[in-house]
């Protein structure tokens, strides 16, 4: 199959895709919206420019809110916060339905990713420990829209991750895909994990190692100490809730999450994309098990979340700034884009050709296909941001949105631009898009704020 007969294909079925998920139930129901990730949500929407509705305050730092609807086909909003609890609230009013507190299993549980939501209305969340020995592990847990823990899984190997699961359902199977850091004899090592929810069990189907770093032993020990180093900055930030973080112009410090992988479903067996945040990138099939359709080894290099794009680039950021592209059926790099700053957001992808790349202060409208800066005339496709942020833009038919110390829709083009003064951004989650073209915000001081769609 040619490139470009293999890009049209990826473009059909990711249009389809979006079809099938915006009838009858919200298409944000993971970390950017959708299985593939790619930020993107296929609805017309407004400037986001006064709140319909503010929420009470929550203990919120990076965990981003998604979307799930009730039987009644009302929509509901989840995210989690960082003493312990799965908060469900509604989109009408912003009123709280319930709160899962999950503090029990330890006085140090927090939740510093978001939750995924199943289409039958399941939500599954991670929770993560810090225990006395100083190793922080994560445990998967399901819950129902009743607030009812239905199972609950601890990753093994001092397994730990700041990502957010991926919820996919396969024939009659409801599969979990989350990357992990397990410490192998004490070694970190990056993994790929596929689960099965069983309903009231849930089993391990595949722990797929991302390869064992090529470190020698004399650089071993030193990036032992980084992994340390850099999960317990990861806690110190986002496991302690403050309304500071961004206030002043301080500095956010630069601190990645772990990716949360991409899943493309649009093909005869899944696709499961990562980049992960110690020396791996790679895209895996399932078929009953996990198996390797390409890996490259990379330097020690913190990236973003990947997102999958319908012309069937891998698209992800690094901390250095590269942006770069991969061919994700053959792992062949396609291009690289330097950023100017630390990229921690997950691109997002309008169909067509434009990429939207928020870097550490600025946001900069790139071409998909080589990656290269969009010019208006003399003037390229940039701008800089009111303060910093780590969160990912979210994009619809006619708008961007990201969230700083203001939040901030522009235009395509970047030549409009508004700004919610009175909203404050704490910098680290990412907005959710409803359907009907509400946006949802998470403030500084844990409020979420909503922003209603074009009337």
């Amino acid at each position: 199959m040619t490139l470009l007969l293999r890009n049209a294909f990826w473009a059909l079925c990711l249009f389809i895709l979006v079809g099938c998920a915006s009838h009858g139930m919200p298409r944000w129901r993971h970390f950017q919206g959708d299985l593939p990730g790619q930020g993107y949500l296929s609805v017309e929407s407004g400037f986001a420019l006064s709140s319909a509705w503010t929420s009470g305050p929550y203990s919120i730092t990076s965990s981003s809110p998604v979307i799930g609807i009730d039987a009644e086909g009302r929509e509901v909003i989840y995210f989690g916060t960082v003493n312990g609890e799965l908060v469900a609230i509604n989109s009408e009013d912003g009123n709280e339905r319930w709160r899962r507190s999950f503090a029990a299993e330890s006085k140090s549980a927090a939740i510093i990713s978001a939750p995924a939501v199943s289409r039958n209305g399941d939500i599954y969340i991670i929770t993560n420990h810090r225990h006395a020995d100083g190793r922080i592990r994560s445990i998967l847990h399901k819950v129902d829209e009743f607030s009812r823990i239905r199972w609950s899984y601890a990753i093994a190997d001092d397994g730990f991750t700041s990502g957010a699961p991926k919820i996919l359902k396969w024939g009659d199977d409801t599969l979990v895909f989350v990357y992990v850091t397990v410490f192998v004899d004490g070694d970190p090592q990056g993994a790929l994990l596929a689960l099965r929810d069983n309903g009231k069990t849930v089993k391990l189907l595949d722990r797929k190692a991302l390869g064992r770093c090529q470190w020698d032993s004399a650089e071993l020990q030193a990036r032992k100490e980084d992994v340390f180093n850099s999960i317990s900055a990861l806690w110190d930030l986002t496991s302690v809730f403050s309304s500071e973080i961004t206030e002043g112009g301080n500095q956010l410090p630069d601190v990645f999450v772990d990716p949360t992988v991409a899943v493309f479903a649009g093909r005869k067996l899944p696709l499961i994309a990562i980049a992960d945040n110690l020396c791996s990138i790679g895209a895996f099939e399932w078929d009953e098990d996990l198996s390797v359709v390409w890996q490259i080894f990379h330097p020690f290099e913190k990236h973003s979340s990947t997102a999958l794009l319908p012309n069937g680039l891998m698209v992800f950021g690094r901390q250095n700034g590269t942006v770069l592209a991969h061919d994700v059926e053959t792992g062949k790099k396609l291009w690289s884009h330097d950023a100017g700053q630390p990229v921690f957001a997950t691109p997002a992808a309008a169909p067509g050709s434009y990429l939207f790349l928020v870097a550490k202060d600025h946001i900069e409208v790139l071409d998909q296909r080589d990656g290269a800066l969009v010019y208006d005339g003399e003037s390229p496709r940039q701008s800089k941001l009111p303060g910093q942020t780590h969160a990912s833009p979210a994009v619809t038919e006619n708008c961007v949105y990201v969230s700083t110390i203001a939040m901030l829709t522009f235009s395509y083009d970047l030549a409009t631009r508004s700004q919610d003064t009175n909203f404050r951004g704490n910098g680290l989650a990412s907005t959710a898009l409803s359907n009907n073209g509400a946006i949802y915000a998470v403030a500084a001081d844990g409020t979420i704020h909503k922003y209603p769609g074009p009337k």
